[in-house]
């Protein structure tokens, strides 16, 4: 358990099984180890996929402990929207497919991602779930964003080099999401993303996005 002056952490970028390949627990074996390190609460945001959710809330409300519904959504962007005016009558870039982490901050935010989650799988090839920036704009209302993993739309710009863009990227992010978006940061010990972690902080500061740290859990 952590010590009584410790600050209380949440875990809100988790994965389970249900995110097949990638998530090595079950929903019910992250809420027990997140129980067990004293987390008030506990995200479950697969990729792509809300299987989970219900056997996850179940064991969230068993242990008293606040569950929160979420998901890892792919979500293919244009970067020609980042482009000055001037270079926009030339061929568009193809779509950058991202990630983006999403969280249910009532139950109409439930409905907008669930909506997202059957779109993404409905409107593609199989196997190949994602959605647009535009249907993710019809669909924000009562959810929480982060700019996601290293994958993300504002981490890939910023790990490129391509502050600029990546400050652009977080300012659309910003409009889709008012006053309910957060910079996602990391430390798992890899050089490459302490480096990139020094690029995302002062893009945060810089629109006065907070920055939330995560553990983007795959196993309990």
């Amino acid at each position: 358990m952590p010590h009584p002056n410790t600050p209380q952490y949440a875990e809100l970028h988790c994965h389970s099984a249900f995110s097949l390949l990638d998530g090595a627990s079950l929903p019910e074996t992250l809420v027990e180890r997140a129980h067990t390190l004293g987390y008030p609460a506990l995200a479950l945001t697969d990729h792509d996929e809300l299987g989970g959710i219900v056997r996850f809330a179940q064991a969230a409300a068993s242990v008293k402990m606040g569950g929160i519904l979420g998901v890892e959504l792919t979500v293919d962007v244009d970067d020609s929207q980042l482009l000055p005016a001037l270079r926009r009558n030339s061929e568009p870039p193809a779509p950058r497919r991202t990630h983006l982490t999403l969280l249910a901050e009532s139950r109409e935010g439930y409905g907008n991602i669930s909506q997202l989650v059957t779109r993404a799988r409905m409107d593609r090839m199989r196997g190949e779930p994602a959605v647009s920036l535009d249907l993710l704009a019809q669909h924000t209302t009562g959810v929480f964003a982060l700019t996601g993993c290293p994958r993300g739309w504002v981490p890939q710009l910023a790990r490129s080099g391509r502050l600029r863009d990546a400050r652009r990227a977080l300012g659309v992010l910003s409009d889709l999401f008012p006053d309910r978006l957060a910079v996602e940061v990391w430390n798992h010990g890899l050089p490459e993303e302490r480096k990139l972690v020094r690029r995302l902080l002062p893009l945060a500061q810089a629109l006065g996005v907070p920055w939330v740290v995560t553990n983007n859990v795959h196993y309990a």
